[in-house]
């Protein structure tokens, strides 16, 4: 049976109490003065997960209990020519977190996976190098936080950013 065009899923990791209370009003600053897209902040672990939302939720669920708490540590904040990776703060790359993507990789079976990037973004759009780097500069270039991660978190990410919707929440193990 052939998947609904709208049936577009990705899992996120994000962040709670003081992260979110700092990372938050930024992104809102960011997405109302440029006039792009607002979305809550999130890491994503695995994204373009198609098929059924039973099934999708059911292995979710199953990921989460192969997972442990961890956490991620943001550090500096950067750029691409990419809609979605427009403005973005790079998260460090640490064991936990790798092991958290591979895991999620092999429960969905993306094995052609592009090589994992984790990062926090800021900014959804096509903006110029330069707006961009004004950005940064008056951010600052270093964000230096740490998003403790206890959840998992399935959203459907079908359509634009105001569509997208929490499904539902995992605890980890």
């Amino acid at each position: 049976m052939d998947t609904p065009a709208g049936n577009r899923y990705s899992l996120w990791l994000m962040p709670r109490g003081d992260a979110y209370e700092r990372l938050a009003p930024v992104l809102h600053e960011l997405s109302a003065a440029c006039g792009a897209p607002e979305f809550p902040p999130h890491v994503t672990l695995l994204g373009g997960i198609v098929g059924a939302r039973r099934d999708i939720v059911r292995q979710s669920a199953g990921l989460a209990e192969r997972i442990r708490p961890f956490t991620i540590r943001l550090e500096r904040i950067d750029y691409l020519d990419e809609y979605f990776r427009c403005l973005f703060v790079r998260a460090a790359t640490t064991k936990p977190l790798r092991e958290a993507h591979r895991i999620a990789r092999g429960v969905f079976d993306h094995r052609r996976e592009p090589a994992f990037m984790p990062h926090l973004s800021l900014l959804y759009g096509d903006f110029n190098r330069s707006t961009k780097e004004g950005l940064i500069a008056r951010l600052g270039s270093r964000v230096n936080l740490e998003l403790k991660v206890r959840s998992l978190h399935l959203y459907s990410t079908y359509g634009e950013p105001h569509h997208w919707r929490c499904i539902e929440t995992f605890g980890l193990k």
